[in-house]
């Protein structure tokens, strides 16, 4: 009988990826067999995201030499969770996917790839590693979502209604509809990305939220360490308005909610802004109580993408 591939999933993010065997316990429930993670150390400076929009097909030079060392980087990644040379790779990715969804062709964090998925099988390939079956890419807001959904100890796990706000470098937002998971484009009526909602100051609800961004701020207008550790008055309007752009998140996924007649059960604040949100209970709580009746959950489920990438919605939660 042929041996069973190794399940592995990815998740790519602004600042590094990470990489796991996910596989389900003797108990059925699904777990991951240890994170592995790397940085982005390429110094990539990023084209701006209205350039990106604007013409989203034509891609600098600097993107490909980035894009193709991070392909080699991520099959390293992959190849070095593997104890078998036969796999099934999922890849959580952020940013707007091509139209066939097997490459990046927006991202506001990083270099992007429209063939990555072909180019990542090729590099896998060449260290000698077979997919068996062909390697499918997922947006991280997804992935996120499912994991949180699916996978033991996620925050989302009984919930029929439910959203995922994701946050590192950037945010990522998606619902759980009556057991289906759904990007904000996916939905009936859609509803606009954090990254596309723009102040008055030119800003978006994602610098308002991302904690990547708003530590980029705060250390350009010369703090020191995090915000979280300051306790200054400059430190706690940054971290307020965070708060404020997540219970604006929450609310607007509530009114959609409601236009058709369902509950929104929980909130999960998932990646870095979950971890964020656990170390400050206090700050939780009085969002909680702004939103009167919403419950919030702040997820330690570092691997949530990386479970998502893999798991399809009829595999079930467990």
């Amino acid at each position: 009988m042929d041996p069973a591939p190794q399940v592995i999933g990815v998740d790519i993010g602004g600042s590094g990826a990470r990489a796991a065997v996910v596989e389900r316990d003797e108990g059925g429930r699904v777990r991951l067999e240890g994170l592995h993670e790397l940085s982005w150390d390429d110094g990539f400076d990023p084209v701006p995201l209205k350039e990106q929009l604007a013409y989203p097909g034509e891609v600098t030079a600097s993107e490909e030499v980035s894009a193709s060392a991070r392909v080699a980087r991520l099959a390293d990644l992959i190849a070095g969770c593997a104890d078998s040379r036969l796999v099934s790779c999922g890849v959580a990715v952020p940013g707007l996917l091509t139209e066939d969804g097997l490459g990046v062709l927006v991202w506001r964090n990083g270099p992007r790839r429209s063939t990555l998925a072909s180019d990542l099988k090729r590099a896998l390939e060449a260290k000698g590693m077979t997919l068996s079956t062909p390697l499918s890419l997922c947006h991280d807001s997804v992935a996120a979502l499912r994991g949180e959904h699916m996978a033991h100890g996620g925050a989302l796990r009984g919930v029929s209604n439910g959203l995922c706000i994701a946050g590192g470098s950037g945010v990522g937002e998606a619902l759980i509809v009556g057991g289906r998971y759904l990007g904000l484009n996916e939905l009936d009526p859609p509803l606009a990305r954090a990254w596309e909602l723009f102040s008055g100051d030119g800003s978006s609800l994602e610098d308002q939220v991302a904690p990547g961004r708003i530590l980029g701020e705060w250390r350009s207008a010369g703090g020191a360490g995090y915000p979280e550790a300051d306790g200054g008055a400059e430190a706690s309007a940054l971290l307020d308005a965070r708060d404020a752009g997540v219970i604006a998140l929450v609310e607007r996924a509530r009114a959609w909610f409601d236009a058709g007649d369902l509950d929104l059960e929980r909130v999960a604040l998932s990646q870095t802004l979950g971890r964020l949100y656990s170390e400050a209970e206090g700050r939780l709580k009085r969002m909680e109580e702004r939103l009167d009746g919403v419950e919030l959950v702040a997820s330690s489920l570092r691997g949530a993408p990386v479970v998502g990438a893999v798991l399809r919605p009829e595999a079930g939660p467990s």
